[in-house]
């Protein structure tokens, strides 16, 4: 089992926004690929400051090669809404993890 982990830093003036867009279209669209089976948001202790908060969104995956798929498939869409909904107000990155227990 393997976590795929975006962490986000999102702006200040968008962070209401970005959380809403997260809950009601980000996971949504990421479940309804049918590659993730659970996903969580996590806010990233003491990340506050004046440029905005760091955030952490997980999705269990069952491993990599439900990833790639999913990444060849998906990545680009996700991309493209992100960047359609909040251009340079929201950055990030994702990392793969491995579930160890």
């Amino acid at each position: 089992m393997l976590i795929f982990n975006t962490t986000y830093k999102v702006s200040t003036k968008v962070n209401d926004n970005w959380l809403n867009w997260t809950k009601e279209n980000h996971i949504p669209f990421m479940l309804e690929s049918g590659s993730f089976s659970k996903a969580q948001i996590t806010k990233i202790v003491g990340s506050e400051d004046e440029e905005g908060t760091s955030y952490s969104v997980q999705f269990h995956i069952a491993d990599m090669d439900a990833l790639m798929v999913w990444h060849r498939d998906n990545a680009s869409i996700f991309q493209s809404n992100c960047a359609a909904a909040f251009g340079t107000d929201v950055s990030f990155f994702s990392t793969v993890l491995e579930l160890i227990d």
